[in-house]
């Protein structure tokens, strides 16, 4: 390895450019002087004693330390030239033996100080190096400061132009969907969740056109290359389409315009052009209406209700009768429940929250319920401990009481309902009754709004689709017969 100075040459050149250095120079004239100076006693004495002393060994080794192995080099050959040159008039025997010392001490010094150079040279350059490389260090780390504060900024205007284009789209009128690459819906406007519900949103390509069931104007189901939000991926396109409202599964008329963005996925901007529409808000506005108006008299009825029971003088037979009012009364205030829910339904405007909760107090809850409706029929529930799952309480309870109600109202008179939840993901809620079964010409419209298949106002199965779309569930009916089955499904709780 050579231990020279970056850029200098090797061998013979690089010991010739050493020689026209000034060390050099200081070295010839060090040596010289201490040949010199050695020299001179014998010189004056007249004889040899003296003549070789230790001055010219001393000579090479200061010169050494203090410029370097080149000097010392130089210094060594001068001196030697120098002491084999003069004259010598015939030393003694110690000369001679000083002599050859400085001919053997001499070069191991030389050697010596080379070494030391070279391992000088090194920790400099090792020094140099890690100097080197700190700065780069604090280079590198002020550079990724930079590029984080850069990317903090960044991310900040990406949010703030996020929640901007969030208000402009909730801004709009119209259903607004947004679709990824991969044709699933990622964000609906308020417009959007009113039309369609949450069954638009976070589903994949062919679970929504099993839902939506797409055709064209005439009424002619459309392949799944024609669906908007395939055709939008990779060009603007504007089509009308007939597409099936899975809450309440009845059918509109929509104008659909779609355009690609950018980096993969497609905006879907719909039109509802039915005329149904309308009257169906009228409806649903008239039964909010009714709803509203007579839940602040009930609501007293019942408060009076219950403070003429807390009466010790009450007699026992209008205590009875008292109760049983209070018990008619509660059923009159949860039918508006459920017509207001239905008016929120119709419209679009079911708020749900998607939030970790046990399922066990919600069964309860939902039994509960039924016993206040007057049931007395056996509930045998299978359920495991500690079963959590992501959505909303109140509509959960209220969705697994209208399953239970249904259960109660068709099931053989004594015979048990049947709760069993299976834990997984998502976790599924089944409800057997002990009745006729299901028809399958109903069965395909168990769903849909004011479907009744004998006594009730027919919104029980609709509210419980209404529910659990609006939470990010879903409901099933699982088995039409001998005996029916329904499932509901809600995503776990992690």
């Amino acid at each position: 390895m050579d231990h020279s100075a970056p850029g200098r040459p090797p061998g013979l050149r690089s010991i010739a450019a050493a020689l026209r250095s000034w060390r050099a120079l200081v070295g010839a004239t060090t040596g010289g002087l201490s040949a010199l100076l050695s020299a001179l006693p014998a010189a004056i004495v007249g004889d040899g004693h003296g003549f070789v002393s230790n001055l010219p060994l001393a000579a090479v080794s200061v010169v050494g330390l203090l410029f370097g192995w080149v000097a010392a080099a130089t210094a060594f050959v001068i001196a030697l030239g120098a002491l084999l040159v003069l004259p010598v008039p015939g030393g003694p025997l110690a000369d001679l033996v000083r002599l050859i010392s400085f001919l053997i001490v001499a070069p191991i010094i030389i050697v010596l100080l080379r070494r030391l150079e070279v391992i000088r040279a090194a920790a400099v350059e090792a020094r140099e190096r890690v100097e080197a490389s700190r700065l780069a260090a604090e280079t590198e780390r002020s550079q990724l400061e930079v590029a984080r504060r850069e990317t903090a900024r960044a991310l900040g205007r990406a949010e703030r132009e996020r929640l901007r284009l969030e208000e402009v789209a909730e801004a709009i009128p119209e259903p607004l969907i947004v679709y990824d690459d991969t044709h699933r819906g990622t964000y609906g406007n308020r417009a959007a969740l009113r039309l369609f519900g949450r069954s638009f949103i976070e589903r994949e390509l062919d679970e929504w056109g099993r839902i939506a069931e797409p055709r064209d104007e005439t009424g002619v189901a459309l392949d799944r290359g024609e669906w908007p939000q395939v055709l939008a991926q990779t060009s603007a396109m504007r089509r009308r389409l007939i597409l099936r409202i899975p809450m309440s599964g009845r059918d509109v008329i929509v104008d659909v315009e779609g355009t690609p963005i950018p980096g993969g996925g497609a905006l879907l901007l719909l039109r509802d052009v039915g005329r149904e529409e309308d009257a169906r808000r009228r409806l649903s506005g008239f039964a909010s209406f009714v709803a509203h108006e007579l839940r602040n008299p009930l609501a007293v009825a019942k408060a009076r209700l219950e403070l003429a029971q807390r009466d010790p003088e009450l007699p026992t037979r209008a205590g009875t009768h008292g109760a049983r009012a209070l018990d008619s009364v509660d059923a009159a205030i949860d039918i508006l429940e459920r017509l207001e829910l239905y008016s929120r339904a119709e419209a679009g405007r079911v708020e749900a929250v998607r939030e970790p909760f046990d399922l066990a107090p919600a069964v309860g809850s939902a039994i509960e319920r039924l016993r206040t409706r007057g049931s007395e029929r056996e509930v045998l529930v299978s359920l495991a401990p500690d079963i959590r799952v992501m959505g909303d309480q109140p509509l959960s309870v209220l969705a697994i009481t209208n399953l239970l109600t249904n259960a109660d109202r068709y099931s053989t008179p004594g015979a048990p309902i049947h709760v069993e939840v299976a834990p997984g993901d998502p976790v599924a809620l089944r409800v057997r009754d002990e009745g006729p079964g299901v028809a399958d010409e109903m069965a395909e419209q168990l769903f849909r709004d004011r479907v009744a298949a004998g006594r009730g106002l027919g919104l029980g199965l609709f509210l419980v689709r209404a529910a659990m779309d609006a939470m990010g569930g879903s409901v099933e009916l699982e088995q039409r017969g001998p005996v029916a089955v329904f499932a509901l499904r809600w995503p776990r709780a992690t």
